[in-house]
């Protein structure tokens, strides 16, 4: 059982708290969407699950670890794993009662913060999660940007760029080459003076146009310069309101060495060489705003293939966006009414580990869509899509592969598969899964004699 795998290695000092944490996991993942009382079923599981929650033992860290271990089981014959990292708010404002919140941007708003590293494989694969931050920010607003750049990176919240990365590093296999991949968030100075000198490579977006060393340039215009490598098409995911579309892009290179910040000039900080890469969008649609990255990296870039390497591993970033999303929408995080943010806490943790499952399947149907079902889905599972797709008791000796259950589980959840729909997303694929586990259940309990073509 795949619960158990994620799951069974949590170390409560009690064994009961761990087998009720798999039978959560469990049943959440059957009922992603709902609330705990509609996934659970019974008044006698939703008080359990109440009781979990509230229970001081059950700690989120021992939750994270042992997903963290099976994480590390899928890392250990991967020569690359990307280790990207992102920051989502849950906003817990509307539920008036809970305690121990804090501010999360607007005046009035209320909830906590949550930074996540996820390990995804170099053909794009989610595999787990490998580090996680969560905090509540205190009310005084103390990382305000009146005073952030005269405080220490360690009394800075985004000291968990520094923290989560080298987190994330411990325990994969030497073997392995590690990339941190980050958004604009994560150009820190110190994490590039971390790249530099570890085992590991950064990929990040640069939000500063930093002046160069040993010269008078800036970032942007000495990369400029460069001739171009090469042109590329990337898939912009739908975001919002925003349609999925086709982006043309421009590649040039160019090693630079960083000047350190000048308020910092006293530290005598070492200048960090990198490669830059920048990647700009060609003709996009009428009003939209084109892509135009920076990208910092240890990693090569010389020729275009290295380019168009780094340019694709960057674009995995969305993967972990999807994952917040999956919690926030699909796992209907900010919907729970757990009265305190420490149950908040742990809450998220268990589903943590759900919204990883349905972010794999849709990856994984995608890469491997020819492998058996089994991979993901359970007998009664595979034998009851088949069943009700092609209205039939009649079952085959063999399971479909994973791109036509996948698709079957889609269609469920009101995908409609016309050529122009492209792959199906994680919305549907957890509405169809839902739907699933209710067919499941009744296929369980009046389950036909099996009958073999």
């Amino acid at each position: 059982m795949w619960a158990v795998r994620e799951c069974g290695g949590a170390n409560f000092c009690d064994a009961r708290l761990t087998q009720r944490l798999v039978s959560l996991v469990a049943d959440l993942a059957e009922h992603p969407e709902s609330s705990l009382p509609a996934a659970l079923g019974q008044w006698s599981a939703t008080k359990a699950a109440y009781r979990f929650f509230d229970n001081e033992k059950v700690t989120v860290e021992a939750i994270y670890e042992s997903h963290r271990k099976a994480t590390l089981g899928r890392i250990k014959n991967q020569p690359v794993i990307l280790a990207v990292q992102d920051t989502t708010v849950f906003n817990f404002t509307l539920h008036r009662k809970t305690e121990g919140l804090g501010p999360i941007g607007q005046a009035g708003l209320a909830g906590f913060f949550l930074h996540s590293c996820l390990a995804v494989s170099a053909q794009g694969i989610p595999l787990g999660i490998l580090a996680h931050r969560l905090w509540v920010r205190p009310p005084e607003g103390k990382d305000s940007r009146k005073t952030s750049r005269s405080r220490p990176l360690d009394d800075k919240e985004s000291a968990r760029w520094i923290e989560v990365t080298e987190e994330a590093a411990q325990g994969i296999p030497s073997s392995t080459r590690v990339v941190m991949v980050g958004d604009r968030e994560s150009d820190i100075f110190d994490l590039f003076l971390l790249a530099t000198g570890k085992h590991y490579d950064i990929l990040i977006r640069a939000a500063w146009d930093r002046r160069l060393d040993q010269t008078q340039e800036h970032l942007w215009a000495a990369v400029e310069k460069a001739p171009v490598l090469g042109r590329t098409a990337v898939t912009v995911p739908r975001s919002g309101e925003r349609s999925e579309r086709e982006a043309v892009l421009t590649l040039r290179a160019a090693t630079v060495t960083l000047r350190p910040p000048p308020h910092r000039k006293k530290e005598q900080l070492p200048a960090p060489t990198l490669n830059a890469l920048l990647v700009r969008e060609q003709s996009p649609p009428e009003g939209v705003k084109p892509i135009e990255w920076m990208l910092l990296t240890t990693l090569p870039v010389t020729t275009f293939e290295e380019a168009l390497q780094c340019l694709t591993w960057y674009t995995y970033r969305w993967r972990i966006e999807r994952y917040h999303y999956i919690l926030k929408s699909g796992c209907q995080v900010e919907k729970l009414q757990l009265e305190n943010r420490d149950r908040l806490m742990r809450a998220l943790a268990v589903y943590n580990v759900v919204a990883w499952r349905l972010l794999w399947l849709t990856y994984q149907t995608r890469q491997t869509p020819r492998e058996p079902c089994t991979v993901a889905l359970t007998e009664s599972e595979w034998r009851t899509l088949y069943a009700v797709v092609n209205k039939t008791t009649i079952l085959p000796d063999h399971p479909p592969d994973l791109q036509t259950a996948v698709l079957w589980i889609a269609k469920l959840g009101g995908f409609l598969g016309r050529k122009s729909d492209g792959q199906p997303g994680v919305k549907v694929l957890w509405r169809g899964f839902r739907r699933l586990q209710d067919l499941v259940m009744v296929w369980e309990l009046f389950r036909p004699p099996r009958t073999y073509g």
